[in-house]
């Protein structure tokens, strides 16, 4: 007689989430957190975030676990590419898996689109090389693959990651001047230039 094993799945409630405006219950946990998690050189002023937001085809979201503030989600879309612009998640609820909770949240929120996202690109120079690696290693793990791009913003290098298919530098330079407007795309400059080989993922392998 053969016994049939099943495995039990562990199945997690999605987190509750809403829309973030300047009047948000959270509003002033938002604040912190930005200014906590973002360096200056990388922060859009709040204001504008706040102004962008009110488009519909920009999604400002706060997640929470119950009555708990977990975090937030800045994105912008254009036909079906998706920008995530920020992802911050509460010092107080980091290291318990909440960031991947959230980015499957945003993989169901948006199907069949492209998703990509800026992270601070690899510097063996940097002060935070070894930050910046295990930040890469995270969306490598959360199915992000690297795009072949880098871009440049406000002076700061970003290595692009996307999920759920590539993208063209049109593409993103439309989505970008799309969310930014004028004048801040002109003051911005952004340029996406074709990335050399990345580095090899901590310990050498992804598996």
């Amino acid at each position: 007689m053969k016994w049939k094993i099943c495995a039990k799945k562990e199945t997690r409630m999605s987190l509750s989430s809403q829309p973030i405006t300047k009047n948000s219950p959270s509003a002033a946990a938002i604040q912190t957190l930005y200014e906590e998690a973002f360096p200056a050189n990388e922060r859009a002023p709040l204001s504008i975030l706040y102004r962008r937001a009110r488009r519909p085809f920009v999604d400002f979201t706060a997640y929470y676990e119950q009555d708990t503030f977990i975090g937030f989600t800045y994105l912008a879309r254009r036909e079906n590419l998706v920008f995530l612009m920020y992802l911050a998640i509460d010092p107080t609820q980091r290291s318990r898996g909440y960031g991947s909770r959230v980015l499957e949240q945003i993989r169901a929120a948006y199907p069949g689109s492209r998703i990509v996202l800026n992270i601070e690109a690899p510097d063996p120079a940097a002060a935070n090389a070894e930050e910046r690696l295990r930040r890469r290693e995270f969306y490598l793990r959360s199915g992000y693959e690297a795009s072949g791009y880098l871009v440049k913003e406000f002076g700061v290098q970003y290595e692009a990651l996307v999920q759920g298919g590539t993208f063209g530098r049109e593409e993103y330079l439309r989505l970008y001047k799309r969310f930014m407007g004028f004048p801040l795309s002109v003051l911005a400059r952004p340029k996406i230039v074709s990335a050399p080989d990345a580095p090899p993922p901590i310990g050498g392998s992804r598996t």
